[in-house]
């Protein structure tokens, strides 16, 4: 039967690759116990998982949804400003919601930034196209996760418990140079 991939198998398996008999941590991220791998899993967990989905962009992160229009005027250069998607993690392309001509394979301009929304500083697309939507990689649960990226940040996960709670710099190397390996073979595309 196999094993449910979850934030706490992947952590506990990271941990298993540092070595010296560590006892299994509890709980899910954001949450997992007070033990030292449990805190170092909760402060680097997150960003760990979204480096390595930027890195290759793996297709079971691919969404696409409507952007919504920011209530700003957009920078000169550009025709609308809208907010980045919340959950995500980074835009591939933008595109129009009715493809009017399928074989005008014109480019839509369009670029990431930031500017001051409603008081606060927010990550903000500057496009040309209007009613844009969004294909980027976003976050699904980890029971979606594809194989080789499960591996990649289980690796990379090590090299970051590796230091933080062993205080093993070789461990650490030698787990970022794995994770890698998982990554570049997950260039491949699945589709």
């Amino acid at each position: 039967m196999p094993v449910a991939v979850t934030s706490n198998y992947i952590l506990n398996a990271a941990i298993q690759l540092i070595g010296d008999d560590q006892a299994p941590l509890t709980g899910q991220w954001p949450t997992f116990d007070n033990s030292a791998a449990g805190q170092v899993g909760n402060a680097i967990y997150q960003d760990t998982v979204q480096a390595c989905a930027r890195k290759f962009g793996y297709d079971f992160s691919r969404n696409v949804a409507a952007l919504a229009l920011t209530p700003n005027a957009p920078p000169a250069g550009w025709t609308y400003e809208y907010a980045y998607p919340t959950n995500g993690i980074q835009v591939r392309q933008l595109i129009p919601q009715a493809i009017v001509d399928k074989n005008d394979p014109s480019p839509v301009n369009w670029t990431v930034g930031n500017a001051t929304v409603n008081g606060t500083p927010t990550k903000v697309i500057w496009a040309d196209l209007v009613n844009a939507q969004a294909s980027f990689t976003n976050q699904p649960p980890e029971g979606l996760w594809d194989a080789l990226f499960v591996e990649e940040v289980i690796r990379m996960l090590a090299s970051g418990l590796a230091m933080g709670v062993a205080g093993r710099p070789e461990s650490a190397q030698i787990a970022m140079e794995s994770a890698g390996m998982f990554g570049q073979i997950g260039q491949t595309r699945d589709s």
